[in-house]
């Protein structure tokens, strides 16, 4: 190279000046000494900014993660309490239902009980009726109230006697339960 080409070359290379007397900015940042600081500083902003990206997203793709977890207990919980719900209502219709038994039980047992007190009343009332007819026959008839049998009457006395009476072969067997005539 001649001193001719590196003259054209330095020529070329320095910006060209504006006819208002200012000079172009073309590549003239790259002659100033701040532009590497810059540059750097820049750099490391830029992967500073890329680091963080990328653990933000590894955090929210974390917090993805949990959250869809989260979702799948809330919905396992929810199939849980559901049929927990369904559970207590079948339980609740059958008490009811059992409810409804037994009140129709202890309904039918009172109707029966009352029907069975009417009628034990009126056999009470037999009862003291022929209790009282016994009283009237037994004085009518002249029985003594401390008799043993309170079913004597005078016209059988005669017939049946306190005697032991000897056993009578029915059937080719022994019966002391049949009475002699």
């Amino acid at each position: 190279m001649t001193f001719d080409d590196l003259k054209s070359k330095t020529v070329k290379d320095q910006p060209e000046q504006k006819p208002d007397g200012e000079k172009a900015k073309g590549l003239q940042f790259l002659s100033s000494r701040w532009w590497c600081p810059v540059s750097v500083t820049l750099g490391i902003l830029c992967l500073g900014l890329l680091v963080t990206t990328i653990m933000l997203i590894m955090q929210l793709s974390q917090v993805s993660d949990d959250l869809q977890q989260q979702q799948a207990n809330l919905t396992q919980q929810e199939h849980i309490l559901e049929g927990q719900i369904l559970a207590r209502r079948q339980a609740e219709k059958s008490s009811q239902e059992s409810q409804r038994e037994l009140k129709d039980m202890i309904e039918t047992l009172a109707h029966k009980l009352d029907e069975k007190s009417k009628e034990l009343r009126e056999l009470r009332l037999q009862n003291l009726n022929l209790q009282e007819a016994l009283k009237k026959a037994a004085n009518f008839s002249g029985i003594h109230q401390a008799s043993k049998c309170p079913f004597q009457f005078p016209i059988l006395d005669g017939a049946v006697s306190e005697e032991t009476q000897p056993p009578m072969a029915l059937g080719g067997r022994f019966s002391f339960e049949a009475p002699l005539v």
